[in-house]
């Protein structure tokens, strides 16, 4: 199903993408792809990033591994 998909789109190409920590208010909820510290002190090789609202996915590194916390 994904290449039939993929296939309706036309010549596509996969290339990296890269994206930075930043968070909007909206209707008092707040959105964005927000830092949090992982570890009891303020250590900011210890960081993860959190997609808001909802919490339900986090990043963390290496950056670039592609891995995802549900």
């Amino acid at each position: 199903m994904v290449e039939k998909r993929l296939a309706q789109l036309g010549d596509v190409s996969f290339e990296r993408i890269e994206i930075a920590p930043f968070q909007v208010e909206k209707f008092g909820t707040i959105f964005g792809l927000i830092p949090n510290e992982m570890g009891e002190e303020d250590d900011e090789d210890d960081l993860s990033i959190s997609l808001m609202p909802g919490d339900y996915m986090a990043f963390s590194e290496p950056w670039d591994s592609g891995d995802y916390d549900t």
